[in-house]
């Protein structure tokens, strides 16, 4: 018998302190790329605001060029300058937001390494060195293969990957991904059939 047992619910503001809590604690620790990439952003910001104030009066690009290119040619010129310059100034958010990912999940950490995928009658159990999980057929939206990887959502933003190197061959991977296909739709033919009775 267990010592202690709790039984609790887990709601979307729970799930969402907790994703806010983790996005926090991965800037703390990474204060300058983000305090840089903050600078380039109000750089973006102020390339778009001069855009902005080019556009409502566009002869001052008369001004700005110095004259030396007429009118049409020097706004549009400037405009396509100042717009070209927003965008190469996201460049660096862009790179960091790539990097976040890795920033979450580190080499050593329990989500990554050597992997045991367990294919039993109710669940699939994925067993790592530092951790194992089971997961129940029904908790399974269904089955995807996307760059030669089969892929079994949980979720919008959380599933269960199997990498291309886990398999031989494209047959071997059709066979494995039709299996599990058949695994989830019996179970969920089981759960309907149990809500009809």
């Amino acid at each position: 018998m267990a010592e202690r047992e709790l039984r609790y619910d887990t709601t979307f503001a729970d799930f969402q302190f907790l994703q806010g809590y983790m996005a926090r604690r991965v800037a703390a620790r990474n204060r300058g790329p983000h305090l840089r990439a903050l600078m380039w952003i109000v750089l973006c910001a102020f390339f778009l605001a001069m855009a902005i104030v080019l556009n409502v009066n566009p002869y001052r690009a008369i001004t700005l060029s110095g004259g030396a290119v007429p009118y049409p040619i020097s706004f549009y010129l400037i405009l396509i300058v100042l717009l070209v310059g927003a965008i190469l100034a996201l460049l660096p958010a862009v790179k960091l937001r790539m990097k976040t990912l890795r920033m979450q999940v580190s080499d050593n950490g329990p989500l990554l390494g050597p992997t045991h995928l367990i294919v039993e009658p109710d669940a699939l159990i994925v067993d790592r060195a530092q951790m194992s999980a089971r997961y129940a057929w029904s908790a399974f939206q269904g089955v995807e293969v996307a760059k030669n990887a089969v892929i079994l959502p949980i979720d919008n933003g959380i599933g269960v990957i199997i990498p291309a190197g886990a398999f031989a061959s494209d047959a071997e991977r059709y066979d494995f991904a039709a299996m599990i296909a058949k695994r989830i739709e019996t179970q969920r033919a089981a759960a309907s059939d149990t809500k009809r009775v």
